[in-house]
């Protein structure tokens, strides 16, 4: 079995929510009345909605069939931002689009070797924006991009959330925004009364509280935390949604700007820190490194790879892959794949100064980091 080289953060739950009202929806959804502070909002907020520009991908391979529509934001006032959250979508599609086509060519020669039909696998990528930016919060964008892969038989969809602000200086909207401080208890709380009102739907004992990467996305003054299929119920649920309902009068507190020059970041890392491969290729620890930096890290078991975000920048390694990339940059190799030493995930310095594009300095007092 394959550890987790990070322990995962065991959450209480805490019961400081009022359930107010049940969607009708066909997947479960509570509904919570939050009662934050309403904080102010740059006066530079959009009052144009955004929209997209859809992107279709298709695969040469006939071992995979697709149904492939990328959505792409137009019309936020930060472009750069608006073009780097672009890239990662899109990038995120040809990955997608890459793996399955492997793994499709991979199945369809063990059919071939062994003498049977082999059926085509199948990829589909839908989205849906959920919110324009027009709608409560002011300025608040809202995305979601559903990727399902079929190999026969029962799939596991994966649905992927983008919430941002469009503001002159765009920027990632959070639960902690939208439902302040205490996000995590009242989510919970609400996902547990909701549980208790329908068992039939749920594996209650499953839920251990939700993390600070929670998929959730805005839609029509709520927030939406979104599970995966199978993580707290039965796969007659879907993907469990739970709507928590916000103030008519709610509003982002931008994120402010540093000044130039004053916004760079350090990691020093100790000679303890720092370890060699059997090649001689110094490795740092990736998420000491990546959070030190700023980025958010999540670590996915299922696909065995560690992901790195900070704003609309995003990348990911995959322990054992010596393949490398950032937003739409093609893969590189670096000549040394991570690793995972005494249940910590390392990467080779060139990830941080060819990839991060950090500068990376070294000396006997260890390996300096700075971006």
């Amino acid at each position: 079995m394959k550890k987790n080289p990070w322990n995962m953060l065991k959450m209480g739950v805490v019961s400081c929510a009022v359930l107010v009202s049940v969607s009708a929806s066909v997947l479960p959804v509570a509904s919570i009345a939050s009662a934050d502070t309403v904080v102010a909002i740059s006066a530079t907020t959009s009052s144009v909605p955004v929209v997209i520009k859809e992107v279709v991908l298709t695969s040469k391979s006939t071992d995979l069939t697709t149904n492939i529509k990328v959505p792409q934001l137009s019309g936020m006032l930060d472009t750069k931002y608006q073009d780097e959250l672009n890239d990662i979508i899109l990038s995120h599609a040809n990955k997608d689009l890459a793996s399955w086509e492997k793994d499709a060519a991979e199945a369809a020669a063990a059919a071939k070797d062994k003498g049977y039909t082999y059926r085509p696998y199948g990829l589909t990528i839908v989205y849906t924006l959920k919110s324009d930016g027009k709608g409560n919060p002011s300025g608040v964008v809202s995305l979601t991009v559903t990727t399902y892969g079929e190999t026969g038989g029962t799939g596991m969809p994966r649905v992927d959330t983008y919430n941002v602000l469009n503001a002159a200086a765009a920027q990632r909207v959070t639960l902690q925004d939208l439902l302040g401080a205490d996000y995590k208890a009242t989510v919970d709380a609400g996902v547990i009364a909701k549980m208790e009102e329908e068992p039939q739907y749920f594996f209650k004992d499953q839920f251990k509280g939700i993390s600070s990467e929670q998929g959730f996305y805005v839609e029509k003054g709520a927030a939406v935390v979104v599970f995966p299929k199978y993580a707290i119920a039965a796969g007659v649920a879907g993907s469990p949604e739970f709507r928590f309902i916000l103030p008519n009068d709610l509003t982002i507190k931008p994120n402010p700007t540093p000044l130039p020059g004053t916004d760079k970041v350090k990691v020093d890392l100790a000679p303890v820190d720092v370890e060699q491969n059997e090649d001689g290729v110094t490795l740092v620890p990736f998420r000491k490194v990546a959070e030190g930096l700023g980025y958010t890290v999540k670590w996915n078991q299922d696909t065995y790879a560690a992901e790195l975000s900070k704003g609309a920048q995003w990348t990911s390694v995959s322990v054992g892959k010596d393949s490398y990339f950032f937003a739409k940059m093609a893969p590189v190799a670096l000549g040394a794949a991570p690793v995972i030493l005494n249940d910590t995930l390392y990467v080779p310095t060139k990830f941080v100064s060819d990839i991060l594009k950090a500068d990376v300095t070294i000396d006997s007092k260890g390996i300096h980091i700075a971006q």
